[in-house]
């Protein structure tokens, strides 16, 4: 009996050091959470598999390559995007997205790099790109412009965020953000750059979130601006007829 419990036990404890059993939904969990530690450059099919305990081989019969991993992990961190009540009016409803797609953005770094070069090719990002085109065309914005209207907007915020991230991922060591050009602006003389002398001071106190709420408000009155005039040349609605 001895024997037997202790070759039991011996097979009980085996199994439990098994790493879990491989899946779609935990590689790409895994290699979501390696995108929140070192962001998605670092991203590898041999990181991934060390952190799961297997070999490439194996992570290879879940994901083709890294391209589709990287599609996988830009579509899942989407998935948690949890979009604004649609009664919202457009404006309020795309300063809430931004601020929502902003916070992903910042704890994925890398993930912007993805939508600006390949677009929102994920279905998360479809679903932004057309819950934004639609609100537009409901207050009267045509359907091209309110396209066009969602790339400006959309490719303003992943750029701001961008840097962002960057700046938040430098070393200890790094020098401040900007400090080149500060340093090339204070070379400057004053009398012949009087707008740089002027904006200087206020470039220098670096406030990365009032600058981000800053340039959002801009690109939400520049967007404002553009469903007041479709609403103002729009012709007056037909009065119905009034039965005989």
């Amino acid at each position: 009996m001895a024997g037997r419990e202790g070759a039991t036990g011996k097979k009980a404890r085996k199994t439990l050091g098994r790493p879990a059993r491989l899946s779609l939904p935990l590689v790409t969990e895994a290699a979501a959470k390696l995108v929140r530690e070192s962001g998605l450059k670092s991203l590898s099919m041999r990181v991934l598999a060390e952190r799961i305990g297997a070999t490439p081989m194996a992570v290879y019969k879940h994901v083709g390559d890294r391209e589709e991993l990287v599609s996988r992990v830009v579509e899942h961190v989407f998935e948690q995007l949890s979009l604004p009540d649609d009664s919202l009016a457009p404006l309020d409803w795309l300063r809430e997205v931004a601020l929502r797609v902003r916070v992903l953005g910042l704890t994925h770094r890398g993930v912007m790099d993805f939508l600006l070069e390949e677009g929102p090719a994920v279905r998360g990002a479809l679903l932004v790109l057309e819950r934004t085109v639609s609100k537009l065309h409901e207050v009267g914005v045509p359907w091209s412009e309110a396209g066009d209207l969602h790339n400006t907007f959309f490719s303003w915020l992943a750029g701001t965020i961008r840097r962002q991230e960057q700046w938040a991922g430098r070393s200890e060591d790094a020098p401040p953000p900007l400090q080149r050009f500060h340093a090339a602006a204070l070379a400057l003389p004053s009398k012949d750059y009087p707008g740089v002398k002027h904006t200087l001071a206020r470039m220098r106190a670096l406030d990365v979130d009032a600058e981000f709420q800053n340039s959002l408000d801009f690109m939400l009155e520049g967007i404002g601006r553009r469903i007041q005039r479709h609403q103002d040349e729009a012709p007056p609605a037909k009065k119905p007829r009034r039965k005989a």
